[in-house]
């Protein structure tokens, strides 16, 4: 339960930087960045590392190289194991090395081959009939795994974005319950209920408000809970006992921080963000 709702400040109010950090990534948003970083894992892995040649590599140069070495990556492929050749080349007498990579025969060391280059960018090669990457461009959909943490992320996200508007420009009023429903959701196989209530607008028009918990007990533990609206757009409001940061007002009705809260919070998405610039950085920027 909040206390001192009544003596909540007239908008604009000042919200906390530690209150709309623990708004922002709530709980939902939480568990959208753990299964977007876990997810993340597979793409670095797999998509990071499939063979886009076709659509990024036009090559229009070919020369003779030397193979250096044959190594077993320890991949596979339809059961066959993945083999990576290394070689070197020359063009207009400078030395490039490159990596090309197969499930098929390989040359053995010092054999030569014919290697195709880009000729705007010598670097930039495959032994013909390799690919440059380990996998084929079927890894890439590994990407699902992300995709479904950024499906739980997003709208939690904005769903955090648009309580620290309303905690700021809200008008409080309050709603009287007026359904509590099942929802097709479940967190840690509890089932998530959505709880609908009923209130007035300033302009005395009935208006509908819902929030979702799979503990509802806070949310209907009062004849008529506390909830803040959009003056300007009523459909869009919040219930203050709404979990996972429900508000807290000192004396004079100001919104008070939450520090423990917030720095919590920053934790898994600070080491995913962390993890996955470190990641770019080793693939893209040495």
């Amino acid at each position: 339960m909040h206390n001192s709702p009544l003596r909540f400040t007239a908008p604009p109010r000042r919200v906390p930087l530690s209150l709309r950090v623990a708004n922002f990534f709530n709980g939902g948003a939480q568990l959208g960045w753990g299964v977007f970083g876990f997810g993340m894992i597979f793409f670095w892995v797999f998509a990071g590392n499939a063979d886009f040649s076709k659509l990024t590599f036009h090559p229009d140069g070919r020369v003779f190289g030397r193979v250096t070495s044959v190594v077993d990556t320890n991949a596979s492929e339809n059961k066959s194991h993945i083999r990576a050749t290394h070689y070197q080349y020359s063009v207009a007498g400078e030395l490039y090395n490159g990596t090309s990579y197969t499930t098929g025969g390989t040359p053995a060391a010092e054999d030569e081959v014919t290697i195709e280059y880009d000729e705007g960018n010598p670097s930039r090669s495959r032994i013909e009939g390799m690919r440059r990457s380990m996998f084929g461009p079927w890894a890439a959909i590994v990407a699902i795994f992300p995709a479904i943490g950024l499906a739980f992320l997003i709208p939690c996200t904005l769903w955090g974005r648009k309580r620290n508007r309303l905690l700021r420009e809200g008008l409080l009023t309050t709603g009287k319950v007026i359904d509590v429903r099942p929802t097709n959701m479940t967190i840690n196989k509890q089932p998530v209920w959505e709880v609908v209530y009923e209130f007035h607008d300033r302009n005395g028009q009935r208006r509908e408000a819902s929030a979702r918990s799979t503990d509802t007990t806070r949310l209907q533990d009062e004849d008529a809970e506390p909830l803040l609206y959009d003056p300007n757009d009523p459909s869009k409001a919040c219930v203050l006992d709404e979990a996972p940061a429900r508000p807290k007002f000192d004396v004079n009705g100001e919104l008070e921080g939450r520090p423990l809260a917030a720095a919590l919070k920053l934790i898994l998405p600070g080491i995913v963000i962390g993890a996955h610039a470190l990641m770019l950085w080793v693939k893209y920027g040495r």
